[in-house]
């Protein structure tokens, strides 16, 4: 009875009253899944049977089957569209996202550390192209270990700046003294190729490849020619569509190579300079270089010669340059904004002093600093971009330098005799002639940051470095690794191309594992304007 009362809501059957008298029908409302099944197990209280069909009692409309209508205007559009939306994502996957065949897509570079065994990096770090067109590689010449046995232990190396990865190592037998990817596109592609200076010459090699295009030879191409230093570009002298370039042969002439060859065009005495010491452009688009002569103990007198001069004398040997005599500007003060930073060092390290000074733009001193016992590397400026979102996140502390500085904390130390150098004796039968000693040095990186009413110094890093020196028969030991090689050892330089300045920083030293000191090498960038915030932030705490 219970039952047939709650059916009273739900449906009752219609009165015989109000049939068609010419045809009567039972008008059934049959479900329209007729295989339905409750998932209720107890069927007895929640259905019953309706003819021959079972009735679920938790619906609460009757389906009716009714015709197909017309779909509106609105409902066709809605219909087209979802279509469309279904299609979307896959035309995307195919055609919008993939890179091209030049890896141009933009990938967000993170901070990464590179380290290898057996060589000592050195001198300054170049930008190259490679395969990722929106980022620069990073090239660095290295030194091999001081007892290594390996012939081809010398060379430059290609590092992708996104990542880290090797991208080519060209290795050599003689160490390489100089080297600047910032010049000439010898081979015309479109990249600027490094140029490399060695005991055998001067080399042009393809910056994205690593692959040697030339090296400098004579008209014959019968010999090398060596003793080469300083190349810097000049105009294009016989019209072939690459810049030449100018280097200093044998200390006493200019040389002049074709930039696309490596072949020498003309050969210029300097008779009044007994040594050419140095040879640089002021800047990247001058048409004039100077050169600086003297020896060790002089100090240097400084020339300059314009371009249409050298020109001139390369069509004719005869014709006397016009060779201007200029004032010596010292190049220990680095400027930023409205900052200057002088550098002073004194020789014969680890007993040696620095000086650090800071001074506004009136001149005006604001902060020195004294270290005993040690040598400061070339600083390096930077600018950031003066955004809303800079000032705030950098405390208005958009320029500064960035300063490397070795401390020895220890001096030389002989090594026993039961120590060893890459797995090979120190002494034995080089017990005669080779001593080996050990220094302690303390590498700081430190940040010298500022806006117009204040400075702020954050001490980024200490690293403990330990070098090695080789002595032979109680000569001047010939250290790794050097100051000289560890100078430039520092770039900031944005990496990507989005406006945001990376620090590129490496280092070498020995390690010692059991009775073998093992030389490495290490180079980091670091993403300094994304992380210079939290050091001001962990300065605070």
């Amino acid at each position: 009875m219970k039952m047939a009362h709650s059916m009273q809501g739900i449906y009752s059957p219609l009165p015989q009253s109000l049939s068609d008298s010419d045809s009567e029908k039972e008008i059934s409302m049959d479900p329209i899944c007729t295989s339905y099944n409750s998932k209720n197990t107890n069927k007895s209280e929640n259905s019953y049977r309706q003819n021959g069909n079972r009735i679920g009692l938790d619906e609460d409309t009757v389906k009716i089957k009714r015709g197909a209508s017309k779909m509106s205007t609105a409902r066709k559009l809605t219909f087209i569209c979802s279509i469309i939306l279904c299609f979307l994502p896959v035309l995307i996957f195919l055609w919008v996202l993939p890179c091209s065949e030049l890896n141009t897509c933009p990938i967000k570079i993170s901070n990464w550390e590179y380290q290898q065994e057996g060589i000592e990096l050195k001198g300054p770090i170049n930008l190259a192209s490679g395969a990722y067109k929106t980022n620069y590689n990073l090239v660095i010449m290295y030194k091999g270990s001081i007892n290594s046995d390996k012939t081809l232990k010398h060379g430059i190396i290609s590092l992708m700046g996104l990542t880290g990865n090797v991208a080519w190592d060209f290795e050599q037998d003689s160490v390489p003294i100089e080297m600047d990817c910032s010049i000439i596109d010898a081979n015309q592609d479109g990249h600027l190729d490094c140029l490399v200076v060695d005991l055998k010459g001067l080399k042009a090699i393809e910056s994205v490849s690593g692959q040697t295009l030339w090296h400098a030879h004579s008209q014959e191409e019968a010999n090398r020619v060596t003793s080469l230093m300083h190349p810097i570009a000049i105009t294009d002298l016989d019209n072939d569509g690459v810049v030449e370039l100018l280097c200093v042969l044998n200390s006493m002439y200019f040389l002049i190579i074709s930039g696309r060859t490596g072949v020498a065009l003309a050969n210029i005495p300097i008779k009044h300079c007994g040594t050419i010491k140095d040879i640089y452009k002021p800047e990247k688009n001058a048409h004039s270089f100077t050169y600086s002569c003297g020896n060790a103990t002089d100090k240097p007198v400084v020339y300059k010669i314009d371009f249409d001069e050298l020109a001139k004398v390369f069509r004719d040997s005869r014709y006397d340059m016009l060779i201007e005599q200029i004032a010596f500007q010292p190049s220990s003060t680095i400027s930023v904004a409205n900052r200057k930073l002088t550098v002073t060092n004194e020789p014969n390290c680890p007993k040696c002093h620095s000086q650090l000074a800071l001074f506004d733009e009136n001149g005006k001193l604001m902060k020195p600093w004294k270290y005993d016992n040690a040598y400061i590397m070339n600083p390096r400026p930077f600018s950031f971009q003066s955004s809303y979102g800079n000032k705030s996140r950098l405390r208005g502390h958009l320029n500064g330098f960035i300063v490397k500085i070795w401390l020895w904390t220890e001096h030389y130390r002989k090594l026993r005799p039961t120590q060893r150098i890459n797995k090979r004796s120190v002494f034995g039968y080089e017990l005669k002639n080779f001593t080996y000693y050990s220094t302690d040095i303390i590498e700081n990186v430190m940040l010298i940051t500022f806006n117009d009413s204040d400075v702020q110094i954050i001490n980024a890093s200490s690293t403990e470095i330990h070098q090695i020196c080789k002595s032979v028969n109680g000569s001047e030991p010939d250290c790794q690794p050097s100051v000289e090689n560890q100078k430039d050892s520092l770039l900031v330089e944005d990496l990507e191309h989005d406006s945001s300045r990376e620090l590129v920083s490496y280092s070498s030293s020995y390690v010692q594992k059991g009775e073998d000191w093992n030389l490495m090498s290490s180079l980091t960038v670091f993403r300094l304007e994304e992380e210079l915030p939290k050091m001001y932030g962990s300065k605070n705490a």
